[in-house]
């Protein structure tokens, strides 16, 4: 115990002239430049530290970290281009650099790609750009992009999160091929995702509220849309916006707590004595079949008498492939005496009737 206080007092004292020395030094002052940044930043409190306390200025670099892009896999080129252009101007650098900042984050097929381009392309910034955007980028049309874009429908298990997202994306490669192809495009968008949310009621609502609302954009119709499915159902939120299955029959009022109507209720019961009454018919066929597979284990095998050659009187094959001897038939001596027997007798009874 003893030794452990006396480390400790020994930290301590070296804490304390550690301080002081720092608090000598002269820290020179710097301007803060595209790179770089100060901070004033005050001396934590000591262990019997004075009152008083001078400030110190720590520079912090700002850097921000960009990915880097392999050509087919991984980032999207578009994405990759946006942040770095974001870091290239955050370090304010030139051409030359900006140029060589590019193919500093290259790697793989893209980065082979730029080595063995001309210099005045490796040199030129924007040319690089371009350059990976031909070879990585939508290859798709603008027709065909736009079709993909009203095509679009709320898929099984999709969010209402998810599938503005994806209209988003969608949307964003059409804008893309024609940036100004499509004047009215956020309206476009607010109308592509009302129409086809898979909840019909659902898209009631949207409809009625975007117009209450002409100029709601797609957010806001998210928004409500959200609201609904969180409000609709009492007791708790939907898991997503789906269209009910119409084999079941299920209808939710438009007044009150949105409860299922007596109709509903009564298919639904229905069908689960339906589902019940099947379920106990597979029960009795499996017993059945149970019963027939062990009777037939129970029964003594079934004994095969061997086929006979009429020909040769050999087992084993029949007389139509027989090559052997033919060897013919004889009648029993029982049934040859019998066949005398009755010759004879027939032969003593005619000189009498005579």
């Amino acid at each position: 115990m003893e030794d452990e206080l006396r480390e400790l007092r020994e930290l301590v004292t070296q804490l304390k002239a550690d301080n002081e020395r720092l608090r000598q030094e002269q820290v020179p002052a710097a301007v803060p430049g595209p790179s770089n940044i100060s901070i004033p930043v005050s001396d934590p409190p000591l262990i019997d530290a004075g009152p008083s306390s001078t400030e110190r200025f720590v520079f912090v670099p700002r850097d921000r970290r960009c990915p880097k892009f392999s050509g087919r896999s991984g980032v999207d080129i578009n994405e990759w281009v946006e942040e770095a252009e974001a870091c290239m101007r955050l370090r304010h650098l030139s051409s030359a650099d900006q140029a060589f900042f590019l193919f500093d984050h290259l790697e793989g097929e893209a980065r082979e790609e730029i080595r063995y381009r001309p210099q005045s392309e490796r040199e030129d910034p924007k040319r690089v750009i371009q350059v990976l955007r031909d070879l990585y980028g939508c290859t798709k049309s603008y027709v065909a992009l736009q079709e993909s874009f009203f095509s679009r429908r709320q898929q099984e298990g999709e969010t209402l999160v998810e599938f503005s997202l994806a209209l988003m994306s969608l949307l964003e490669k059409v804008k893309g091929q024609s940036p100004h192809g499509m004047p009215n495009a956020e309206t476009l968008l607010r109308d592509q995702f009302v129409e086809n949310v898979n909840d019909c009621t659902l898209r009631r609502e949207l409809k009625q509220f975007v117009r209450r609302q002409p100029t709601a954009t797609l957010v806001d119709a998210r928004g409500e849309a959200l609201r609904w499915e969180r409000e609709g159902m009492p007791g708790g939120a939907r898991g997503r916006s789906q269209s009910v299955p119409s084999a079941y029959g299920i209808q939710y009022g438009v007044q009150g707590n949105r409860s299922v109507s007596s109709g509903a209720k009564s298919e639904m019961t229905e069908l689960r004595d339906m589902l019940l009454k099947q379920q106990q018919q597979l029960n009795q066929l499996a017993q059945s079949m149970t019963l027939l597979q062990n009777c037939s284990s129970k029964l003594p095998p079934h004994k095969v008498n061997p086929v006979i050659c009429r020909r040769c009187r050999q087992p084993g094959h029949f007389a139509r492939n027989c090559d052997g001897e033919r060897i013919p038939v004889r009648a029993p001596s029982a049934y040859i005496d019998s066949a005398v027997t009755r010759r004879e007798q027939s032969s003593s009874s005619q000189p009498s009737e005579n």
